[in-house]
Protein backbone atom coordinates (compact mmCIF):
# COMPACT_ATOMS: atom_id res chain seq x y z
CA UNK A 1 0.00 0.00 0.00
CA UNK A 2 1.46 3.39 -0.93
CA UNK A 3 -0.26 6.42 -0.26
CA UNK A 4 2.81 9.22 -0.78
CA UNK A 5 6.02 9.39 -2.43
CA UNK A 6 8.21 6.43 -2.56
CA UNK A 7 11.10 7.40 -4.04
CA UNK A 8 11.56 3.33 -5.68
CA UNK A 9 8.12 3.33 -7.26
CA UNK A 10 8.59 7.21 -8.40
CA UNK A 11 11.87 6.25 -10.16
CA UNK A 12 9.76 3.62 -12.10
CA UNK A 13 7.67 6.20 -13.89
CA UNK A 14 8.34 8.20 -17.04
CA UNK A 15 6.25 10.96 -18.54
CA UNK A 16 4.38 7.89 -20.50
CA UNK A 17 3.37 6.23 -17.45
CA UNK A 18 -0.26 5.87 -17.63
CA UNK A 19 -2.36 6.87 -14.35
CA UNK A 20 -5.74 5.21 -13.30
CA UNK A 21 -7.40 8.18 -12.10
CA UNK A 22 -10.26 9.04 -9.05
CA UNK A 23 -11.72 12.02 -8.50
CA UNK A 24 -14.37 11.37 -5.73
CA UNK A 25 -16.86 13.76 -3.92
CA UNK A 26 -20.86 13.37 -2.93
CA UNK A 27 -22.28 14.75 -5.95
CA UNK A 28 -20.01 12.81 -8.65
CA UNK A 29 -17.16 10.59 -9.40
CA UNK A 30 -14.87 10.96 -12.24
CA UNK A 31 -12.64 8.33 -13.53
CA UNK A 32 -9.97 8.94 -15.72
CA UNK A 33 -6.97 7.06 -17.98
CA UNK A 34 -4.32 9.81 -18.04
CA UNK A 35 -0.61 10.24 -18.08
CA UNK A 36 1.92 12.33 -16.26
CA UNK A 37 1.85 14.98 -18.57
CA UNK A 38 -2.06 15.52 -17.98
CA UNK A 39 -3.15 14.08 -20.85
CA UNK A 40 -6.39 12.64 -20.60
CA UNK A 41 -7.22 9.56 -22.95
CA UNK A 42 -10.49 8.68 -21.82
CA UNK A 43 -13.35 9.71 -19.05
CA UNK A 44 -16.09 8.63 -17.33
CA UNK A 45 -18.29 10.36 -15.20
CA UNK A 46 -21.10 8.86 -12.34
CA UNK A 47 -22.98 10.01 -9.73
CA UNK A 48 -21.67 8.74 -6.49
CA UNK A 49 -24.26 6.91 -4.34
CA UNK A 50 -23.09 8.51 -1.18
CA UNK A 51 -26.14 7.40 0.25
CA UNK A 52 -24.64 3.76 0.33
CA UNK A 53 -22.10 2.12 2.83
CA UNK A 54 -18.72 2.83 2.11
CA UNK A 55 -18.02 -0.94 0.52
CA UNK A 56 -21.35 -0.77 -1.82
CA UNK A 57 -20.00 2.95 -3.04
CA UNK A 58 -16.57 1.87 -3.70
CA UNK A 59 -17.47 -1.39 -5.83
CA UNK A 60 -20.21 0.95 -7.70
CA UNK A 61 -17.20 3.03 -8.61
CA UNK A 62 -15.06 0.06 -9.39
CA UNK A 63 -17.31 -1.17 -11.37
CA UNK A 64 -17.21 2.24 -13.62
CA UNK A 65 -13.74 2.39 -13.60
CA UNK A 66 -13.63 -1.63 -15.11
CA UNK A 67 -15.54 -0.19 -17.93
CA UNK A 68 -13.31 2.29 -18.54
CA UNK A 69 -10.23 -0.18 -18.24
CA UNK A 70 -11.79 -2.11 -20.81
CA UNK A 71 -12.32 0.98 -23.66
CA UNK A 72 -8.84 1.78 -22.72
CA UNK A 73 -7.66 -1.90 -23.75
CA UNK A 74 -10.21 -2.27 -26.39
CA UNK A 75 -7.91 0.59 -28.23
CA UNK A 76 -4.73 -1.01 -27.01
CA UNK A 77 -3.48 1.53 -24.60
CA UNK A 78 -1.08 0.48 -22.15
CA UNK A 79 -2.67 -0.72 -18.44
CA UNK A 80 -1.77 1.43 -15.89
CA UNK A 81 0.63 1.37 -13.87
CA UNK A 82 -0.26 3.53 -10.69
CA UNK A 83 -3.57 5.09 -9.39
CA UNK A 84 -4.28 8.58 -8.37
CA UNK A 85 -7.27 9.15 -6.35
CA UNK A 86 -8.76 13.02 -4.97
CA UNK A 87 -11.32 12.27 -2.70
CA UNK A 88 -13.36 14.59 -0.57
CA UNK A 89 -11.53 14.75 3.23
CA UNK A 90 -10.42 14.85 5.97
CA UNK A 91 -8.05 11.94 5.27
CA UNK A 92 -5.28 10.59 7.00
CA UNK A 93 -3.00 10.42 4.24
CA UNK A 94 -0.32 7.76 5.65
CA UNK A 95 -3.00 5.39 6.39
CA UNK A 96 -4.67 5.98 3.06
CA UNK A 97 -8.31 6.33 5.11
CA UNK A 98 -11.05 8.75 4.06
CA UNK A 99 -12.18 9.95 7.81
CA UNK A 100 -16.08 10.73 6.91
CA UNK A 101 -16.22 13.65 4.82
CA UNK A 102 -19.83 15.64 5.03
CA UNK A 103 -20.24 14.86 1.65
CA UNK A 104 -19.79 11.15 2.35
CA UNK A 105 -21.62 10.18 5.38
CA UNK A 106 -21.06 6.55 5.36
CA UNK A 107 -17.31 6.19 4.56
CA UNK A 108 -15.86 6.49 8.23
CA UNK A 109 -12.47 5.35 9.05
CA UNK A 110 -13.21 3.85 4.61
CA UNK A 111 -9.56 1.74 4.05
CA UNK A 112 -9.68 3.32 0.87
CA UNK A 113 -6.02 3.25 -0.79
CA UNK A 114 -5.65 -0.47 1.06
CA UNK A 115 -8.58 -1.59 -0.94
CA UNK A 116 -7.84 -0.06 -4.17
CA UNK A 117 -4.52 -1.37 -4.39
CA UNK A 118 -5.44 -4.76 -3.60
CA UNK A 119 -8.41 -4.86 -6.04
CA UNK A 120 -6.12 -3.59 -9.14
CA UNK A 121 -2.53 -4.68 -7.69
CA UNK A 122 -1.31 -1.22 -8.54
CA UNK A 123 0.59 1.57 -6.24
CA UNK A 124 -1.85 4.27 -5.30
CA UNK A 125 -1.51 7.92 -4.16
CA UNK A 126 -4.03 9.48 -2.47
CA UNK A 127 -4.90 13.18 -2.12
CA UNK A 128 -7.25 15.80 -0.73
CA UNK A 129 -9.38 17.14 -3.40
CA UNK A 130 -8.94 20.38 -2.88
CA UNK A 131 -4.84 19.96 -2.83
CA UNK A 132 -5.52 18.11 -6.05
CA UNK A 133 -7.18 20.99 -7.97
CA UNK A 134 -4.31 23.00 -6.59
CA UNK A 135 -1.94 20.99 -7.99
CA UNK A 136 -3.36 20.53 -11.33
CA UNK A 137 -3.96 24.36 -11.35
CA UNK A 138 -0.38 25.10 -10.42
CA UNK A 139 1.07 22.35 -13.45
CA UNK A 140 -1.61 23.24 -16.10
CA UNK A 141 -3.89 25.90 -15.39
CA UNK A 142 -4.08 29.70 -13.77
CA UNK A 143 -1.15 28.69 -11.20
CA UNK A 144 1.59 27.74 -13.26
CA UNK A 145 5.11 29.90 -12.70
CA UNK A 146 3.60 30.96 -9.31
CA UNK A 147 5.31 29.42 -6.24
CA UNK A 148 2.39 30.91 -3.99
CA UNK A 149 -1.06 30.06 -4.98
CA UNK A 150 -3.91 29.35 -2.86
CA UNK A 151 -7.03 27.01 -4.39
CA UNK A 152 -10.35 27.76 -3.16
CA UNK A 153 -12.76 24.95 -3.45
CA UNK A 154 -16.82 25.98 -2.95
CA UNK A 155 -18.32 22.60 -3.77
CA UNK A 156 -19.49 20.96 -1.87
CA UNK A 157 -18.00 22.67 0.97
CA UNK A 158 -15.51 25.28 1.42
CA UNK A 159 -11.65 23.97 1.18
CA UNK A 160 -8.40 25.15 0.46
CA UNK A 161 -5.73 23.78 -1.53
CA UNK A 162 -2.46 25.67 -0.69
CA UNK A 163 0.57 25.62 -2.50
CA UNK A 164 3.40 27.63 -1.31
CA UNK A 165 6.96 27.68 -1.93
CA UNK A 166 6.48 25.23 -4.52
CA UNK A 167 4.73 22.28 -3.05
CA UNK A 168 1.75 21.48 -1.24
CA UNK A 169 1.17 21.70 1.75
CA UNK A 170 -0.99 19.54 3.98
CA UNK A 171 -0.17 20.43 7.68
CA UNK A 172 0.43 18.27 10.88
CA UNK A 173 -2.73 16.16 10.20
CA UNK A 174 -3.69 16.70 6.29
CA UNK A 175 -6.23 19.22 7.32
CA UNK A 176 -4.88 22.00 6.18
CA UNK A 177 -7.05 24.29 4.64
CA UNK A 178 -10.19 23.30 6.07
CA UNK A 179 -11.80 26.36 6.85
CA UNK A 180 -15.75 25.42 5.99
CA UNK A 181 -16.12 25.45 9.62
CA UNK A 182 -15.29 28.30 10.58
CA UNK A 183 -18.00 29.79 12.22
CA UNK A 184 -19.26 33.60 10.91
CA UNK A 185 -22.25 33.95 12.66
CA UNK A 186 -24.36 32.54 15.81
CA UNK A 187 -26.85 31.14 12.89
CA UNK A 188 -27.74 31.30 8.98
CA UNK A 189 -27.83 28.44 6.17
CA UNK A 190 -25.85 25.27 6.84
CA UNK A 191 -24.77 23.87 3.53
CA UNK A 192 -23.14 20.68 4.63
CA UNK A 193 -21.78 21.70 8.00
CA UNK A 194 -22.56 23.61 10.69
CA UNK A 195 -25.27 26.45 10.59
CA UNK A 196 -24.29 29.95 10.10
CA UNK A 197 -20.44 28.64 9.38
CA UNK A 198 -18.46 29.26 6.13
CA UNK A 199 -19.71 25.98 4.51
CA UNK A 200 -23.50 27.80 5.10
CA UNK A 201 -22.96 31.04 3.40
CA UNK A 202 -20.38 30.17 1.24
CA UNK A 203 -20.08 26.92 -0.08
CA UNK A 204 -22.17 25.51 -3.44
CA UNK A 205 -24.97 24.09 -1.34
CA UNK A 206 -24.71 26.84 1.23
CA UNK A 207 -25.43 29.53 -0.88
CA UNK A 208 -28.26 26.69 -2.10
CA UNK A 209 -29.83 27.59 1.87
CA UNK A 210 -28.88 30.60 1.94
CA UNK A 211 -31.09 31.63 -1.45
CA UNK A 212 -33.95 29.63 0.29
CA UNK A 213 -33.31 31.72 3.96
CA UNK A 214 -33.01 35.45 2.46
CA UNK A 215 -35.97 34.96 -0.52
CA UNK A 216 -38.38 31.83 0.49
CA UNK A 217 -40.92 33.58 -1.97
CA UNK A 218 -38.74 32.67 -4.69
CA UNK A 219 -37.12 29.30 -3.44
CA UNK A 220 -39.76 27.41 -1.14
CA UNK A 221 -36.78 24.93 -0.74
CA UNK A 222 -33.07 25.23 -1.83
CA UNK A 223 -32.52 25.44 -5.43
CA UNK A 224 -29.89 23.31 -7.06
CA UNK A 225 -26.60 25.20 -6.84
CA UNK A 226 -26.44 25.78 -10.69
CA UNK A 227 -29.65 27.31 -10.63
CA UNK A 228 -28.31 29.93 -8.47
CA UNK A 229 -25.55 30.24 -11.37
CA UNK A 230 -27.90 30.17 -14.35
CA UNK A 231 -29.87 33.22 -12.45
CA UNK A 232 -26.99 35.11 -11.89
CA UNK A 233 -26.10 34.99 -15.52
CA UNK A 234 -29.24 36.27 -16.16
CA UNK A 235 -29.22 39.37 -14.22
CA UNK A 236 -31.82 38.23 -11.37
CA UNK A 237 -31.27 40.58 -8.25
CA UNK A 238 -32.11 38.01 -5.92
CA UNK A 239 -29.48 35.46 -7.05
CA UNK A 240 -26.92 38.24 -7.17
CA UNK A 241 -27.82 39.56 -3.28
CA UNK A 242 -26.68 35.77 -2.94
CA UNK A 243 -23.90 35.75 -4.11
CA UNK A 244 -22.93 38.92 -2.38
CA UNK A 245 -23.37 38.19 1.17
CA UNK A 246 -21.81 34.90 0.07
CA UNK A 247 -18.90 36.91 -0.81
CA UNK A 248 -18.71 38.67 2.13
CA UNK A 249 -18.14 35.97 4.22
CA UNK A 250 -15.81 34.61 1.97
CA UNK A 251 -13.76 37.39 2.23
CA UNK A 252 -13.32 37.75 5.50
CA UNK A 253 -11.90 34.25 5.55
CA UNK A 254 -9.88 34.97 2.27
CA UNK A 255 -8.53 38.02 4.34
CA UNK A 256 -7.62 35.67 7.26
CA UNK A 257 -5.53 33.39 4.37
CA UNK A 258 -4.32 36.53 2.61
CA UNK A 259 -2.45 37.51 5.79
CA UNK A 260 -1.16 34.23 7.13
CA UNK A 261 0.04 32.78 4.12
CA UNK A 262 0.91 36.39 1.39
CA UNK A 263 0.16 34.57 -1.47
CA UNK A 264 0.94 35.49 -5.52
CA UNK A 265 -2.74 34.40 -6.49
CA UNK A 266 -6.00 33.11 -5.08
CA UNK A 267 -7.71 30.58 -7.79
CA UNK A 268 -11.12 29.98 -7.30
CA UNK A 269 -12.72 26.09 -8.70
CA UNK A 270 -16.14 25.30 -9.00
CA UNK A 271 -18.60 27.16 -8.90
CA UNK A 272 -16.45 30.06 -8.95
CA UNK A 273 -15.48 29.67 -12.28
CA UNK A 274 -18.69 29.81 -13.50
CA UNK A 275 -19.81 32.49 -11.65
CA UNK A 276 -16.75 34.75 -13.09
CA UNK A 277 -16.73 38.24 -11.90
CA UNK A 278 -20.45 37.92 -10.18
CA UNK A 279 -18.14 36.25 -7.82
CA UNK A 280 -15.05 38.12 -7.38
CA UNK A 281 -15.90 41.92 -8.13
CA UNK A 282 -17.79 41.35 -4.11
CA UNK A 283 -14.86 39.06 -3.04
CA UNK A 284 -12.39 42.25 -4.17
CA UNK A 285 -14.85 44.45 -2.42
CA UNK A 286 -15.41 42.33 1.01
CA UNK A 287 -11.53 42.18 1.12
CA UNK A 288 -10.66 45.83 1.33
CA UNK A 289 -13.75 46.45 3.31
CA UNK A 290 -12.94 43.86 6.36
CA UNK A 291 -9.19 45.08 6.13
CA UNK A 292 -7.58 44.60 2.94
CA UNK A 293 -6.47 47.82 2.29
CA UNK A 294 -4.00 47.44 5.30
CA UNK A 295 -2.24 44.69 3.24
CA UNK A 296 1.18 45.59 1.76
CA UNK A 297 -0.22 44.00 -1.64
CA UNK A 298 -3.07 42.06 -2.06
CA UNK A 299 -2.89 38.69 -4.08
CA UNK A 300 -4.54 38.49 -7.60
CA UNK A 301 -7.36 36.53 -7.47
CA UNK A 302 -8.46 34.46 -10.45
CA UNK A 303 -11.18 31.48 -11.93
CA UNK A 304 -9.73 28.37 -12.83
CA UNK A 305 -8.01 27.94 -15.96
CA UNK A 306 -8.77 24.35 -16.56
CA UNK A 307 -12.56 24.87 -16.09
CA UNK A 308 -14.60 21.58 -17.21
CA UNK A 309 -11.41 19.36 -16.77
CA UNK A 310 -10.65 20.84 -13.80
CA UNK A 311 -12.12 17.77 -11.90
CA UNK A 312 -10.20 15.21 -14.22
CA UNK A 313 -6.90 16.54 -14.54
CA UNK A 314 -6.98 16.57 -10.75
CA UNK A 315 -7.82 13.03 -11.12
CA UNK A 316 -4.13 12.37 -11.58
CA UNK A 317 -2.30 14.95 -9.34
CA UNK A 318 -1.78 12.69 -6.42
CA UNK A 319 0.47 10.32 -8.87
CA UNK A 320 2.04 13.45 -11.00
CA UNK A 321 3.07 15.43 -8.02
CA UNK A 322 5.42 13.00 -6.64
CA UNK A 323 6.83 12.10 -10.27
CA UNK A 324 7.39 15.73 -11.14
CA UNK A 325 8.98 16.61 -7.49
CA UNK A 326 11.44 14.12 -7.86
CA UNK A 327 12.32 15.33 -11.62
CA UNK A 328 12.44 18.82 -10.65
CA UNK A 329 15.11 17.75 -7.72
CA UNK A 330 17.40 15.50 -10.05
Amino acid sequence: MVTRASDSIVNDFSITTKILGFNISGPKTSLVYGDMNGLIYERMQMETPSEAPFLECFDAICIQADKLLKLCRAQGLASPRVISAAVSGPLDILKGTVLSPPDLPHWQDAQLTGRLSVRYNLPVFLEHRSNAAALAEAYFGAGIGVDNMLFIDMEPVVSVGMILNGGIYHGANDAAGDIGNMRMGKGGPAGLGAPGSLNGFASSFGMADLAALRFPDHWPSPPHPYEIVRLVHAGDSDALAVVEEASDHLGKALLWLIFSFDPDWIVFGHPGDVLGEALLTPLRDAVLKHGGGAARQLPRLAISKLGAKLDDTAALMAAIYPFKTQRKQE
